[in-house]
C-alpha cells in the first residue's frame, strides 16, 4: 500500500480507497476459499455462500454442522483454514 500524504481531506479519501480496495481483495479471496472447502454432496452449501454490505454469509442451515465436522469430505474447522488462508494471500 502506497499512501501520499497532502491534505487531510484528500489524505482521508485516499486511505478510504485504499481501504475498500483491500477489503473487496479480501472478500473476493474468502468467497473463493470457502467455496472451494465447503464439502459438497448437492452442492447447496457451497453456493449458499454470499457476500452483501454487512459481511460474508451462508445461510443454508446445515452449513455450523459441516464446519463442525459432520462431513468425512472436510475437515472441522474448514471455515476457519479458508479465513486463514485468504487472510496469507492479502
Amino acid at each position: 500500500m502506497r499512501l501520499t500524504v497532502t491534505g487531510i481531506e484528500e489524505t482521508g479519501t485516499a486511505l478510504e480507497a485504499e481501504i475498500a480496495e483491500t477489503r473487496d481483495h479480501l472478500a473476493t479471496h474468502l468467497l473463493q476459499e470457502l467455496r472451494a472447502a465447503t464439502p459438497v454432496e448437492t452442492g447447496r452449501a457451497r453456493e449458499g455462500w454470499r457476500r452483501d454490505a454487512t459481511g460474508i454469509r451462508n445461510e443454508v442451515p446445515y452449513v455450523a454442522r459441516l464446519n463442525a465436522g459432520s462431513s468425512r469430505q472436510a475437515p472441522a474447522g474448514f471455515v476457519e483454514a479458508a479465513i486463514d488462508r485468504a487472510l496469507e494471500r492479502e
